[in-house]
């Protein structure tokens, strides 16, 4: 386990357990062109901190310029969607969602993807991915979309525990080999 997420655990750990976080109601709204800022500054947390991760470990040093320029388009995209949990008009946390095609040769012709999903450390197991997608639910079946796919890191004990509780299932392993 990382240093940090050790640290960000033992912060957790001084919450009550799998409740509402106390005295504050969770928000969760579609993020804007003005929320840029929060949302690279979030998708990049969520890189750092799994940055022992095969697919996270090489950031390159201009990945916070990359990656204003990457959410900007998304934000702008009216094929997809970025949601924030706010608690006293705080970012805590995030998800995307982007409707895409499926395979040529199996149903469904169009789906839904969600990634870039971060909660922080230490308002994580209080429901508010739970709320996340519950909006980002909300926003396929708008869509007339009736599957939604994601990936996760296989080591992510805590990731995958959350996405299995919320419905999903494995359907394959995603493989890296680095020929450098």
């Amino acid at each position: 386990m990382s240093r940090r997420a050790a640290d960000g655990e033992a912060r957790a750990a001084a919450l009550p357990r799998d409740g509402p976080l106390a005295g504050d109601a969770v928000t969760v709204r579609v993020a804007t062109p003005a929320d840029l800022e929060i949302v690279a500054e979030l998708r990049l947390s969520l890189v750092r901190e799994h940055g022992e991760n095969l697919l996270y470990s090489r950031m390159r040093p201009d990945a916070p310029v990359l990656a204003r320029r990457h959410f900007a388009a998304q934000l702008r995209s009216p094929d997809e969607v970025i949601f924030l949990a706010e608690r006293d008009r705080r970012a805590i946390g995030i998800l995307r969602c982007a409707q895409v095609r499926g395979s040529p040769l199996v149903f469904p012709a169009l789906l839904a993807y969600i990634s870039s999903v971060y909660v922080i450390p230490e308002a994580r197991r209080r429901g508010v991915l739970r709320r996340l997608f519950e909006e980002a639910v909300h926003w396929c079946r708008a869509r007339g979309l009736i599957e939604v796919r994601l990936h996760n890191a296989i080591d992510n004990e805590a990731a995958n525990e959350a996405w299995s509780s919320l419905g999903f299932e494995p359907s394959e392993y995603l493989r890296v080999l680095h020929l450098e």
